[in-house]
Parts: C-alpha cells; structure tokens; sequence
C-alpha cells in the first residue's frame, strides 16, 4: 500500500475560495491514492467544519510571516512518493491530466512537475495571465520550502513535466497587500556570529555557521560562510576534520542555490587542490556525478564514477587513514553506502549515450555476491530496465557477459537466451533461477515459462499453496483484465497435475473480472456461479463435511463464508425470488466487502427485475453500502490496513460521491504506510 500524492494546502479564513479549492482537489483523492494535509492559519470555526469534510489531518499553526515555514509543517507530515501544494484562493479547472499523469505510471520518469496558474487581474475574470509553477516534486528527504514569501520547493529538480492543467486564482485581484518581513534565523546563529566577529579568521566557526544557514535554506549565507571557512582552513598546517567538511559541502551548497554549473565548476577545483584527501575526494565524486547526470555531462560523471572507486578502493585497503579522514556524515563507511546506487546512476550515464562497455563495466563492479547488499536494489534496476526499455536487448546483452551465478542475474542471462531464440539455455537457466528465486520474482519467471511452455513443476514446487495464493493475487491485480484472460489461457495447461492452485488463479481472476467490469446479467449471474464452484469446490477437497456445515464456528476461509450464502442468493435469483436473495446479499457482502462491486452489479440488475416497488430496491442498496461502511471502520479500528484498502476500493464503486468515504481512503493511505 503506497501514497502517490500528498496535497497540502495553506488554509485561513478565505470562506468565499476555500469551498471551491477543495471541490476541485474531490476527482484527485477520489481516484489517486492521495492524502489531504491542511495547515490551518486561520481563527474561525466554520472554516474548520468545511475542511473536516475533506481531512482530518488539519495541522494547527500560528502564522508567523514566514510561508516556507507554514508549508514545511505540511511537508513534514506529508507521506506520498509525491507532492503538491497550493492556497486556498486557488482551484483547478480540471483534474483530468494530474490523474492520468500519476495512473498511467508516467509520474515514475519525472522527479517534478509544472502546471498553470491563471492569475486573475480582476474580480470579473476578464484579465489575466497564465505562468507556468511548479508546485509538485517527488518527496524525498532534502525535499523543504526555502524563502519566506514567494516560498520554493527543494529540490526541484529535472526532469519536469509540463502539464497543461491549470487553478484559477484570484489572489492578485483582491485589492490586499502582504507587506510581510522576511525573517531567517535559527536559534543558534545570533550566538555563531558573535563569536564570528571576535575569531573571525575560524573556519570551525564559519563552518558551524554555514551549517546554520544551510538547516534554515540560507544557502547563498550558507555557501560565503563556506568559502570564508575553507580559505581560513587552507592556512593551518594540519588538515582538520572541518576542511573535510567544508571542501565536500562547498560544491552541495552552490548546488542548492540552483546553480549547478558552478557548484560544478567549485567542485573540480577542489578535486585538484594538493590539500584534498581520498575521503574527500571519494565525497566529493558522489556529488559531482549527481550534477554530471542533471546537467547531462555523461563522460564526465563516468570519470567520476570511476575515481570514486579508485578512491574507495584506496581506504577500504587502508583502513587506518580512513580512520583519520573523516568528518560529521563523511566517513568511509557513508562513502560505501553510496556505491550501489553510484554505479546505478553510471548505468543510466552509459545508456544516455550508448556507452555498453562501460555498463558492462559498472555491472561487474556490483557485489552481486552479496545478496544482502544487493537484494534492496533489484526493484531499482528493474526500473532502470524500464526507463531504458528501448535499450533492452542491449541491457540484457550486458547481464549476460557477467560471470555470477546471482539469482536475479541469471533471470536476466535467461530472457537475454529467450531473445536470442536460444530456448533450451533459456530453460536451463530459469530452471536454476527457479530453485532459488529472489523474493517478488516468481512473477518473472512464471511469465518466461508460459511464454515457452516450460514445465512449472520447478517453481511451484518453491511456493507453498500460501505463496501460490498471493501470487494468484498479484498476478490479477497487476495485470490488465485482457492480458489476464490470455495468461490464464497460457498457464491452466501447465497446473494440470494441480487443479488446487488452478482453481485458486480462477478465483482470483474471476474476482478482477466481477469487480472491475460491466456484465451483462446473464453473464454476471453465470461467472458468479462459476465463482462459487470454484470456491466451495476446494472447501469440499479440504474440510470434513461437519465443518463445512457451520462455517462460523470453524472461522473458514472468506472466500467459502461468502460463496455458501452467495450460492443461496444466486438459486433463489435463478427461482426468480429475487426479494428473497437480498437478505443472503447482505450476508454475502458482510463477510467479503472486497466483492462489492460484483454484489453492487447483482443489486442493479435486481432493481431492473424485481416488480417492489424500485423505492425499496434502491434502499436495500445503500444499506449494502451503509454496511460495508461499518465493516470499513471495524477494519480500521483494528489496524488491518491492508485489508481496509481493498475494501475500500470497492466501496468507492458504491458510493463514488460520498465525501465521509474519500476521508476514510485518506486516513487508510495515511495510517497504513
């Protein structure tokens, strides 16, 4: 369960705004797994009771002239991958674009993104002009507000997606002035620059400042501190631990003021100065490859690359100098830290230009041996596989030169073997894979094997029925219902020697098929009733009769506990006693409010046929959801947020417009991170 967007907005007492502002944010939190944060400025009631609407997550905050402080109080609590925030005299015209951006899985290949802000010039709407803002960014850790009015996100970094979307915004139009003072201070910067003017040649001194400045988004403060510090330390004989410091952040301060080239530039100097040392070198390498990849200077971040291994290298074989170099965050094993995604951002380098020998290079350089190590990242170069994908056979072609019998490695040396048409290495390979499959991959290697009628047995025999079952699940889910429908096609051949599991994977798209799609009646009522078979048929192979008898008292599985009173309901439909199959409806949703939307399909073909008056019928539907509601609270009181969340997804498909509902999916994305 993951937050795609957190939304956080500055609300006061802009009553004539505020109603719009969140109406507009509605299609948003519907659709997206999103979360509404309020940071509320303001002092009246009624603006509360209009944003618990919306969200409970209302942050209380006394103004302070400062906006970057009021909107960091929202960051801070913000848990989405990633975030946008606006004012509540400002509202979208259309959400449409935003949605389609986060859905389709594009926001993945952006780290931010620009929208449009009609800035009215008067209150008719007559005048105005469009500007591009970017408002949203991926939520990382350095993500912060800096500048106390016309307050920036940092970083907000390339590349950008440009949207068309645009927010009405009538600011500049209502006849009002801030006329707020900046203020930037932190606690201990008044004391640091009166010890400054009595030692001011002290580079602990100006680095303590540069700290300060740099915690409270003073960079530009923060980078002449820097330079001040660096040249005081240049002067004494010994190299210090704040040397260190201030050579390595010299380069990251100049960055955060947005210039890269420079800090590009200052960066370089350093590296050739007799005074700098392998860690600081090693450090420094990190940052400069970062600025080689935004400012697309690939050649050069591969050197880089390169001389922080050599450098790396160095301390690893001398220990007791890394001991001495070191500085707060700049050690030897922080460096060490680095070099996996170091050598992950020198593989998308190499493909930037077309440079394999040198991918192959850094893939060997990767401790594939050390599954620990490298086990966190397979997620990451599968990402990199996809962003690349019109480079796969090339990617493919570089795994497969590696000499290690790594797991996720192999699994590629096989889909390189299957590419070449080379079938038997391929199944040699997936064979070898099979036995010892990294966590979350099965998906992968069963994929292979269907594509080439390899026998399954292998893999399956590593996934007990409880593996095979979230599998079966992942796979429905993942899948869309097409691709779904043809891989089961392909793959209920090869489950012949186990009709458990097949039946399982049955059950599973059938699920996907009965909640997600728009049947006919005679089919819905057909597939619900190949549902229950299914079902009741593993219960049958499983349970002693007397169990399956009082299935209440023996706490079976949710799929049979809803298919027995299903089943009643279905052959009293099927008897055209459609009033009495409500009351087994409700049992039915009750025990499984993950089948709402198959149930809440049955109930309006019902309202269609029944000869009650329809009154009756639509009542008995909101009861339906009324009731999953109430399941909903128990799932969330209990913590099972996992749980709650697929719930939850199928009571939105009964109530789309309930606000009571979007609040509750909030607190479940929220809550269950």
């Amino acid at each position: 369960m993951n937050i795609q967007l957190t939304i956080s907005m500055l609300v006061s007492d802009r009553m004539e705004t505020l109603g719009k502002c969140l109406a507009s944010l509605k299609p948003l939190l519907r659709e997206l797994d999103s979360e509404l944060i309020v940071v509320f400025t303001g002092k009246n009631e009624e603006t509360l009771e209009l944003v618990r609407q919306y969200t409970s997550h209302i942050i209380p905050f006394e103004w302070c002239n400062d906006f970057s402080k009021a909107r960091n109080a929202g960051l801070k609590e913000g848990r989405g991958e990633w975030f946008l925030y606006m004012d509540d005299d400002e509202w979208f015209d259309d959400t449409t674009e935003i949605i389609r951006f986060f859905k389709s899985g594009e926001y993945k290949n952006y780290r931010s993104a620009c929208y449009v802000a009609r800035n009215y010039l008067d209150l008719e709407g007559k005048s105005f002009s469009d500007g591009d803002v970017g408002r949203m960014c991926r939520l990382t850790p350095e993500t912060q507000f800096i500048y106390s009015i016309h307050e920036n996100l940092n970083p907000f970094e390339e590349p950008c997606k440009r949207l068309s979307a645009f927010v009405h915004h009538y600011g500049y139009a209502r006849k009002e002035t801030l006329g707020r003072k900046e203020t930037r201070t932190s606690r201990n910067l008044p004391l640091l620059l009166e010890m400054y003017e009595k030692e001011p040649d002290s580079p602990w001194c100006c680095m303590q400042i540069a700290q300060e400045y740099r915690s409270v988004g003073e960079f530009e403060s923060a980078v002449e501190y820097c330079r001040k510090g660096l040249k005081f330390a240049r002067k004494e004989v010994r190299i210090s631990n704040y040397e260190l410091w201030l050579q390595v952040n010299l380069p990251l301060l100049i960055s955060f003021t947005g210039d890269l080239r420079l800090a590009l530039e200052e960066g370089e100097q350093i590296l050739r100065h007799p005074r700098t040392l392998e860690a600081g070198i090693m450090h420094i390498c990190v940052i400069l490859t970062s600025l080689c990849r935004q400012l697309r200077e690939c050649d050069k971040g591969l050197k880089y690359i390169q001389l922080y291994r050599e450098k790396l290298l160095y301390l690893m074989k001398h220990p007791e100098k890394a001991m001495l170099q070191r500085s707060a965050g700049l050690t030897l094993d922080k460096g060490k830290e680095e070099m996996v995604p170091m050598y992950l951002d020198g593989l998308s380098l190499t493909l930037d230009i077309k440079d394999f020998r040198m991918a192959r290079k850094l893939l060997s350089w990767l401790p594939w041996e050390d599954k620990a190590q490298m086990t966190p990242y397979y997620s990451h170069m599968e990402e990199w596989k996809r962003v690349y994908e019109d480079q796969k056979d090339e990617i493919l072609q570089a795994f497969d030169s590696l000499d290690t019998t790594n797991s996720y490695v192999c699994i590629q040396k096989a889909l390189f073997a299957e590419k070449q048409g080379q079938i038997e290495k391929a199944e040699v390979l997936w064979k070898t894979c099979a036995s010892d499959c990294p966590a979350g991959f099965q998906w992968e290697l069963m994929e292979i094997a269907v594509r080439n009628h390899f026998q399954v047995e292998p893999l399956l025999e590593q996934m007990s029925p409880e593996i095979w079952n979230g599998y079966a699940e992942m796979v429905a889910e993942r899948k869309e219902l097409g691709q779904l429908q043809e891989f089961c096609q392909n793959i209920m051949p090869l489950l012949e020697k186990r009709p458990f599991y097949r039946r399982k994977l049955e059950q599973s798209y059938l699920e996907k098929l009965l909640t997600t799609e728009l049947l006919d009646s005679s089919r819905l009522v057909k597939l619900l009733n190949q549902y229950c078979t299914s079902v009741c048929t593993d219960a049958t192979a499983l349970y002693r009769e007397e169990v399956l008898a009082d299935p209440e008292a023996y706490a079976l599985p949710t799929r049979y506990r809803f298919a027995v009173p299903l089943g009643k309901a279905l052959r009293l439909i099927d008897n055209g006693e459609f009033i009495e199959s409500f009351p087994y409806l409700k049992e039915a949703l009750h025990v499984y409010p993950g089948m709402a939307g198959a149930v809440g399909q049955l109930v309006r073909y019902l309202e269609d046929e029944v000869q009650a008056p329809k009154r009756s019928v639509s009542e008995e539907f909101e009861m339906l959801g009324g009731q999953v509601k109430q399941v909903l609270r128990g799932l969330m009181k209990a913590g099972q947020w996992e749980e709650a969340y697929k719930v939850m997804g199928q009571l939105i498909t009964l109530l789309p417009d309930d606000l009571e509902v979007l609040q509750m999916k909030q607190e479940i994305l929220r809550l269950g991170v």
